[in-house]
């Protein structure tokens, strides 16, 4: 079917929101897309639009209600395999159909008792590893069930395996490596069954023993290695350029990279350099740490002698922050302070276990921590401390002369979320930020923007590094939400807005923020929420991220398509943004201006005039 295009215009007057281009067609499916290949689950949801909003409308012969604007949002249940959604439009004309075809992999299923199966695809390991003295080789298949099912590595007799799921035939087999074992790259061969009707397989990734001294690696690069819990897990810690690890195995393109205390990182091979054999493992001292204040921070300076790992830890109460300094000793004995620093209280050290010194700095009771900034001067740590900027003394606006970074989420390659009219996320999340930008320049913030054009193109780790450079005093990213597949939206609490923070200094704004979403956007509080999220966690000052309304929702689309409703959350942002800044006034001190005082009088001053009756307007400052 020939799809035809309509472009919806938009007054002049909000024309930082891009025309929408919306199917004319009389059904069109926006998600999912053709072919597309599900995980199987109970069900998916259906979105796209139709042409005339009050003919009768079905999906797989269930009656679908329909937006007034044409967009429509069902609910299905699947079946595995090649599964149909049939739409069907009853116009007065005559129906019109439009099938779409999507795959749902079928649930696990075992394999036949007989005869005996392995499924080669579930082998593992399936990449190369590297592995040392204590770490656990642990070998998996899929076999039939019930099946007596073995494993064996080069020179080592047949180990059996356990079935731990025996519906399914899964099946796990461990070795822990031996001190002394060496073995060079090498499949593992498995077995399952005994005799002639026995059947064998061999694991595509290869597996090798590693002894004798570890090699040394250096994290290269600015900002984009980010150490892992495990291969493709959470975040560890950032990875400073020049940081010097001992290599401790390897899982494919990951590696692991060894921690005082038992701990380990993993991080993808391409950050790291290699260094030749021999090079002696990484080892520092501490020596003397300064603090030195600055304009608008303090630095503290954590002299060593080797350019060696450390990660940043903030407490909770946001008082006080600890910079652990691995494959470290203690060996400072002076610690000097700035003569006249408003913000650090105290340095303390200690040697937290035999491999690790932890440094940390205690703020002065009446101060807040706006953020951080470590990296690395020399060799060494260099760690750079935010104070609140000082703000503009009322009735003058809070955000008078303060630096704000907006973040306009997703870009061209990356575009979000997406409507059933076809509204991509990130012309919302621009058009907002614009409106949001207007709003904070009126009360006198100087306001940078990360996509300064709708269609630039910004990498995520870009827009911290963007704020820093400006030395922006807070950050804000402004998104809009999605579901993910097999969730469904007319099930559990209502949808609506949410905040996200990830540091311990940036609660507060997210605070503020979230709560000013109550009576200015006429959408339910999901919550306020901690997230793990990129431009909250790489960012050093008060940061957060909006999700203020669901695309996937055909009124909630119609509502972030008026720019009435964008204002609103623009509106909502700036107020919980300058009551946040208000509270931090209160907590500096600020006081309104004094005014001069007026000349010595020669005479007794005229009595003031009676004051006119009449209510007095207060004067109010705008959103």
């Amino acid at each position: 079917m020939l799809t035809a295009l309509l472009v919806i215009a938009l007054s002049p007057a909000h024309a930082a929101f891009p025309a929408v281009e919306r199917s004319t067609a009389a059904i069109a499916v926006v998600y999912p897309t053709e072919g597309e290949v599900l995980p199987m689950m109970e069900g998916e949801f259906v979105l796209g639009s139709v042409s005339d909003p009050k003919a009768p409308f079905s999906i797989n012969g269930a009656s679908v209600t329909v937006h007034p604007d044409g967009a429509y949002l069902a609910w299905l249940a699947l079946k595995p395999g090649t599964f149909t959604i049939h739409c069907e439009l009853a116009l007065k004309e005559g129906a019109v159909g439009y099938t779409r075809t999507i795959v749902i992999t079928p649930p696990p299923a075992p394999l036949p008792d007989k005869p005996l199966a392995i499924d080669k695809d579930s082998i593992f390991p399936k990449a190369d590893l590297e592995l040392r003295a204590g770490d656990w080789l642990i070998a998996k298949l899929k076999s039939s069930p019930g099946a007596k099912v073995k494993y064996r590595l080069p020179k080592k007799s047949w180990q059996p395996m356990a079935e731990v799921n025996p519906a399914l035939g899964l099946y796990e087999g461990v070795y822990q490596v031996q001190p002394g074992d060496e073995m060079s790259p090498a499949q593992i061969e498995f077995q399952a069954g005994s005799g002639w009707s026995a059947i064998s397989a061999k694991s595509q990734g290869k597996a090798a023993f590693l002894s004798g001294a570890p090699p040394i690696a250096v994290v290269k690069g600015n900002g984009a290695a980010r150490l892992k819990t495990g291969p493709g897990e959470g975040e560890l810690f950032p990875g400073a350029n020049g940081m010097r690890f001992i290599v401790a195995g390897r899982l494919g393109s990951e590696v692991k990279l060894q921690l005082p205390n038992g701990e380990a990182a993993w991080l993808e091979a391409k950050y790291l350099e290699f260094q030749p054999q021999g090079t002696a493992p990484p080892r520092a001292a501490t020596d003397v740490i300064s603090v030195k204040a600055g304009d608008n921070s303090t630095v503290v300076h954590i002299g060593l002698t080797d350019r060696v790992p450390f990660r940043v830890d903030e407490a909770e109460d946001g008082r006080s922050l600890t910079v652990r300094i691995y494959y470290a000793w203690a060996h400072t004995n002076w610690v000097v302070y700035a003569d006249e620093d408003p913000l650090v209280q105290e340095v303390r050290f200690k040697q937290e276990n035999a491999d690790t010194v932890a440094v940390t700095v205690r703020l002065k009771p009446d101060q807040n921590l706006w953020g951080y900034h470590a990296s690395y001067e020399g060799s060494a740590v260099r760690l750079e401390l935010r104070r609140a900027p000082r703000l503009a003394p009322a009735p003058a606006s809070a955000l008078e002369g303060v630096a704000i970074f907006v973040d306009p989420g997703h870009m061209p390659s990356a575009p979000g979320a997406i409507g059933p009219l076809g509204t991509r996320e990130m012309d919302v999340n621009y058009a907002i930020a614009k409106a949001l930008e207007e709003k904070l320049t009126k009360q006198g913030a100087k306001v940078f923007m990360s996509r300064k054009n709708p269609e630039d193109e910004v990498g995520l780790p870009e827009r911290p590094r963007q704020a820093w450079e400006k030395r922006a005093d807070l950050f804000i990213s402004v998104h809009n939400n999605f579901m993910g597949d097999g969730s469904n939206p007319f099930k559990g609490p209502p949808h609506g807005s949410s905040v996200f923070y990830y540091h311990p200094h940036s609660l507060a704004l997210a605070r503020a923020v979230y709560q000013a979403y109550d009576g200015r956007v006429p959408l339910p509080g999901e919550a306020l929420r901690f997230g793990d999220l990129l431009v909250a966690r790489m960012t050093e000052m008060p940061a957060i991220l909006t999700e203020s309304a669901y695309l996937l929702f055909p009124e909630q689309e119609a509502l972030l398509l008026d720019a009435r409703f964008r204002d609103k959350i623009a509106s909502a942002i700036a107020v919980g943004t300058r009551r946040f800044l208000e509270t931090e006034r209160q907590h500096q001190g600020v006081k309104p201006a004094k005014r001069a005082a007026p000349p010595a009088a020669t005479a007794p001053a005229p009595a003031p005039p009676k004051p006119r009756k009449g209510k007095r307007r207060k004067k109010e400052i705008p959103a």
